[in-house]
């Protein structure tokens, strides 16, 4: 039961932030689409999403190593899986941000992203 407590505070802490970017990211492109200028914000939103991973991220990893030194293991193993499922988009968003090359690890994870997609 504790650990299904865990797991249902640490979706809230992650579904609360990302329900809000998605409405904002929605009436943004609204108005955008009724703009006589239109602007590219998906960019915008784009690296607002990573900021909000990031600032996820190093939450749940100040958590990990609390629950670690307070030797709650399987809290500890839950939110390794939160931060494994960060670190994917993280990763995607900067490597299409930097430059792109053929035979490094960015390949893989763009590859990873667009048979997903």
């Amino acid at each position: 039961m504790k650990l299904l407590k865990s797991f249902c505070i640490r979706f809230l802490i992650i579904s609360i932030p990302l329900a809000g970017l998605y409405f904002f990211a929605q009436t943004t492109f609204e108005n955008n689409r009724k703009s006589e200028h239109p602007t590219d914000v998906g960019l915008a939103v784009a690296i607002l999403f990573a900021f909000i991973l990031i600032i996820l991220f190093g939450g749940f990893f100040i958590d990990l190593i609390v629950k670690i030194t307070k030797k709650q293991y399987d809290v500890a193993f839950l939110n390794t899986l939160f931060l494994l499922l960060f670190s994917l988009p993280i990763l995607y968003i900067s490597c299409r941000m930097s430059s792109y090359c053929e035979s490094c690890f960015c390949s893989w994870i763009i590859d990873v992203f667009k048979d997903l997609i």
